[in-house]
């Protein structure tokens, strides 16, 4: 009896022990995201590549003017937000968007450098400025003699010309009261000054380029390069433009 209790008392214990329960409800849900959360997320990123797509396609917001710098040196980027925001004081908002907004193509063509990296520099430098010349986004361009003497080898001749009526192909930035009003609201350099940064901005040439190409096919390029010649008159002048940034 007493072995018979025992097998008893063991049989009933691994029933017990191997009883399947009922699923619940959670049980279920855990189940299903255990099995499907590698799907569930491959969707919900590929739902986010795309929200961004459209995001940054709609929200996106079209510069009224490009203005192309060329130099041989670097152009550090906090003084590439302060040249931009100089520029946008005399800037029109062309595309009634309410807002003036002046996008800044900065090239540099360091033509003494050897090393891969400043060769590779110096390559994508020209795809920059040779797409932007393609499809005619800048009408003004800042340049030094070493970015010129580079680019002319592709015959740069005749790419600029006047537009006030005399013979200058160009100012000197110097020379162009509205571009020595350049406040250093951003770049800090240890010093640094504005008379410094002048002194080194002060030689560059600047220009607007001839209607010439094949991107003044298009009237919306003539118009822009004529509303480009009065923001360039108007940087002559020192006439900030009656809007509002």
């Amino acid at each position: 009896m007493a072995r018979e209790r025992y097998l008893l008392d063991d049989t009933e214990d691994t029933i017990h022990k191997n009883e399947i329960k009922p699923q619940t409800a959670a049980d279920k849900r855990k189940n299903w995201w255990d099995y499907h959360k590698v799907h569930v997320l491959l969707v919900a990123l590929a739902i986010a590549v795309v929200g961004y797509f459209i995001y940054s396609v709609t929200s996106k917001t079209e510069p009224d003017y490009t203005i192309t710098v060329m130099t041989q040196y670097t152009v550090p980027s906090d003084l590439q937000t302060d040249i931009q925001e100089l520029f946008e004081k005399y800037a029109d908002d062309r595309n009634g968007d309410g807002k003036t907004y002046v996008a800044m193509n900065f090239c540099r063509f360091n033509t003494s450098g050897t090393s891969e990296f400043e060769t590779s520099e110096l390559q994508a430098s020209f795809v920059k400025f040779a797409t932007d010349a393609s499809a005619g986004d800048s009408m003004i361009f800042a340049y030094d003699d070493a970015s010129y003497k580079y680019l002319d080898q592709d015959d740069l001749e005749g790419f600029f010309g006047p537009v006030d009526g005399t013979d200058n192909d160009y100012y000197l930035w110097k020379d162009i009261p509205a571009l020595n009003n350049l406040e250093l609201n951003h770049y800090n350099e240890e010093g640094a000054t504005k008379e410094s940064v002048l002194s080194v901005l002060g030689e560059l040439k600047v220009a607007v380029r001839t209607e010439d190409g094949a991107a003044f096919k298009k009237q919306e390029k003539i118009d822009y390069r004529n509303d480009s010649v009065k923001l360039y008159e108007r940087l002559l002048n020192d006439a900030p433009a009656n809007t509002e940034n």
